[in-house]
């Protein structure tokens, strides 16, 4: 009984070690952070809210109250083997996958001010900022009386700057303009008076200088099963650079995200992204591409991602014919396939 115990146990372990490797999530994740009010009604703790990719083509029905490990494998090999019909650098993209779609948003935090429900709801423009843009802060809520926002290096708590809210017909808004040497550990720090209390909200967020800007895009052309789409990238540092974008039809519905990793050197280059003929059956032209990542992956452990900015929001591919695609299926890599006959050796497990 307990070496049985023990092999369940193991298989929990192993399959929780599996996702995490996976499925990890590969967008930073947005924390939301101290709230405090003066009401005396109890509040929660703090809290972290982690958006987390959804870019499965099959989302099985789970009941969290009968999950075993078995079953567990057993999803995870299936989601996995569903995602192989697709190669990486080109995976479906749906309007539930929030996450892909909106990589930079950020979740407005609310805050109760009395025992009727009645809230307060603060948010920032996005949750990283790229010099030069502005940090641009939103307050929502009744019988609001003032507000002020603060900037606040986290590290050692020092205000940084200051801003008044202003008031217009919907809503008060306050902004910062931005500065290179910011720090990389930011609060904009709301403070507000509503129905004879003083509110606080710390909204958390990162502003950094830009180290590579795309430019824009070369003439789609026809690559076997690809339509490949060449990035012009200016870059500052030298280094391993990832580059996202998603990719949409003439009627603005998601079809894509796309997904490159190249080591490209200081100055002016080209980078490809590439969208499979998996995704573009029954597509035509024009299409377009827009909500840009540009990365510089960490070199090593404790070395911080850098980002950078685009010149464009959007890119239109006109004149492309998908007929000129090879119908040629994504055969998955050594590793994917060793990857999947793992999990379903797992699952197969009792």
């Amino acid at each position: 009984m307990k070496k049985t115990s023990l092999s369940k146990r193991a298989l929990v372990i192993s399959v929780i070690a599996l996702s995490v490797w996976l499925f990890w999530p590969t967008i930073e994740q947005q924390k939301v952070v101290v709230i405090k009010s003066s009401l005396k009604t109890k509040i929660a703790e703090p809290s972290t809210i982690v958006f987390t990719p959804n870019n499965k083509v099959i989302k099985p029905v789970i009941n969290l109250k009968k999950i075993n490990s078995h079953d567990s494998a057993l999803l995870i090999s299936k989601a996995y083997a569903a995602e192989l019909n697709f190669p990486p650098y080109s995976q479906p993209l749906t309007n539930q996958d929030f996450d892909r779609l909106h990589p930079n948003f950020f979740n407005p935090q609310s805050i109760p001010v009395d025992e009727n429900g009645t809230t307060v709801t603060a948010k920032l423009s996005k949750y990283r900022f790229i010099y030069p843009e502005p940090v641009i802060a939103t307050l929502n809520g009744l019988n609001i009386h003032g507000a002020m926002l603060k900037l606040v290096d986290v590290s050692n708590k020092d205000v940084l700057l200051t801003s008044r809210f202003e008031q217009d017909e919907n809503h008060w808004y306050a902004e910062f303009e931005g500065r290179r040497d910011f720090p990389r550990q930011l609060q904009a720090i709301v403070q507000t008076h509503v129905n004879g209390k003083d509110i606080t909200i710390a909204l958390a967020l990162k502003y950094v200088d830009s180290v590579a800007t795309l430019e824009g895009f070369n003439p789609a052309t026809t690559q076997d099963a690809d339509m490949v789409l060449q990035a012009k990238l200016v870059t500052r540092e030298k280094g391993f650079y990832r580059i996202r974008a998603n990719l949409f039809d003439a009627n603005n519905q998601p079809i894509a995200h796309l997904v490159n990793k190249e080591k490209l050197n200081k100055g002016q280059n080209i980078i490809t992204l590439k969208a499979h003929q998996s995704v573009l059956q029954g597509k035509e032209s024009p299409f377009y591409l827009s909500a840009f990542s540009i990365e510089l992956l960490s070199p090593a452990p404790g070395k911080p991602t850098k980002h950078g900015d685009s010149l464009i929001n959007k890119y239109e591919i006109k004149h492309f014919s998908t007929s000129s695609l090879s119908k040629t299926p994504y055969t998955p890599s050594a590793q994917e396939l060793q990857r999947l006959k793992l999990l379903q050796n797992m699952a197969d497990r009792d």
